[in-house]
C-alpha cells in the first residue's frame, strides 16, 4: 500500500510544483490501461520549470520517504525501502533532465541497492524484536517424566 502510494505522490508532486511554477496541469495517470506507466502531463512555457517539475518527483517523495525515521525503530527501516522505490521512480525523470540516458541504470542500481538494505534491516530489526518467531515464545515443552 505505501509503494502504490510512493507512485501517486511522485506525479502528484510533478503537478503541485508545476503548478507552483506555472504550468497548466493536463493530467496525472496512475493507471493505464494503454500499457503505458505513471506518468503527468503538463505545459510548461519556459525551460527553466521542467527541471523542478521534473526533481519534483524525487525531493517530494524523498521527504515522504524520510518521514519513516521519526516513526519506532521497526517502521524506522521502511525509510530505506520507500527512498529505494522513490529513487527507482525517479531514474527515468532524472535521466530526462540531464539529457542522458547512461545516468537510467546506475540509478535504478542506487534504488535497489536502497531496498535490499531496507530489507535487510527490516528484517533484522523484526528477527530482533522476535516478532517473526511469536509461535516458538512462551511455549512449555514437557519434561519426560510428563509426557
Amino acid at each position: 500500500m505505501i509503494f502504490f502510494a510512493l507512485i501517486a505522490i511522485h506525479e502528484i508532486s510533478h503537478v503541485i510544483v508545476g503548478y507552483c511554477l506555472g504550468c497548466e496541469y493536463e493530467k496525472a495517470v496512475l493507471f493505464d490501461s494503454n500499457f503505458n506507466g505513471p506518468h503527468t502531463e503538463l505545459i510548461c512555457n519556459n525551460g527553466i520549470n521542467e527541471f523542478f517539475v521534473y526533481m519534483g518527483g524525487l525531493m517530494i517523495t524523498s521527504i515522504f520517504s524520510l518521514s519513516f525515521l521519526l516513526l519506532d525503530t521497526i517502521e524506522k527501516n521502511m525509510s530505506f525501502l520507500s527512498l529505494g522505490v522513490s529513487v527507482i521512480l525517479s531514474s527515468l525523470d532524472i535521466s530526462h533532465v540531464l539529457r542522458s540516458q547512461s545516468i537510467f541504470y546506475p540509478l535504478l542500481t542506487f534504488g535497489f541497492l536502497f531496498i535490499i538494505l531496507g530489507e535487510y534491516f527490516l528484517t533484522s530489526s523484526y528477527i530482533k524484536e522476535g516478532f517473526s518467531f511469536n509461535f516458538l515464545k512462551n511455549k512449555e515443552i514437557p519434561l519426560e517424566d510428563e509426557v
